[in-house]
């Protein structure tokens, strides 16, 4: 099937109507979700989605504004450690392995089992209760809260995303993601997601923590700061 290319940040429609909320919490083995819309998925121009490549060899300065795109467009585990190792010892450095966590994480299909294996063991906080996202991914949970239907092909893009720091010290940030979705290859014009990430910095790399729903897309497209590139 022939795809354009996805839509630049300048062709992203600025829709603040529709009030979407997305929230993860790994803890006890599972995954919580919270979600909220007042919209239904729309038709939209079909975009071309990324289902892997190579890792960039992304180099970040130290506090530069976040890409949204730290560690290439894959939506891997590759992709999810690249960032990891790129991503600055800053609020900054943070918020791109947030990002690069988010997108890896809310997607179906869900990343191989191999790819979870990977991410729990790099990628998770010490103190995170449950490591392992096998078993996760294998109990078919609808990781966009339910914004599409089961087995609906999907992820998150930061093309059209923002960004916002929460709270901020040396050795852990929260900071909320925004992003758009793209559903069976098509950049939706209305569908927006809001995920509040806390990362810790362990063993010299950001790692994530829990996320949860903390703020409408309304509210913090309103205040985020937009990602320099985003993929």
């Amino acid at each position: 099937m022939h795809a354009t290319a996805p839509p630049t940040r300048r062709t992203w429609p600025w829709i603040v109507g529709a009030a979407i909320l997305i929230g993860a919490l790994i803890i006890a083995g599972a995954v919580y979700f919270a979600s909220q819309a007042d919209t239904a998925i729309p038709t939209a121009e079909p975009t071309t989605p990324v289902a892997s490549s190579t890792p960039s060899p992304s180099t970040t300065p130290v506090d530069a504004e976040p890409t949204g795109c730290l560690g290439g467009e894959a939506r891997d585990a590759a992709m999810v450690l690249a960032a990891q190792k790129a991503a600055p010892h800053t609020s900054r450095g943070a918020v791109e392995y947030a990002a690069a966590f988010v997108r890896w994480l809310h997607q179906y299909p869900y990343p191989p089992s191999n790819d979870a294996d990977s991410v729990a063991t790099s990628g998770l906080a010490a103190d995170v209760p449950t490591k392992d996202l096998r078993e996760f991914f294998a109990n078919n949970p609808n990781v966009s809260g339910g914004l599409v239907p089961d087995a609906t092909e999907y992820y998150l893009s930061t093309i059209p995303g923002v960004w916002h720091i929460e709270s901020s010290s040396t050795d852990e940030v929260v900071a909320t993601i925004g992003t758009g979705l793209v559903v069976q290859g098509a950049m939706s014009p209305t569908l927006k997601g809001s995920i509040t990430v806390t990362v810790r910095w362990e063993n010299g790399e950001w790692k994530f923590a829990k996320s949860e729903g903390t703020r409408t897309t309304e509210d913090l497209f309103s205040i985020g700061e937009p990602f320099t590139n985003g993929c």
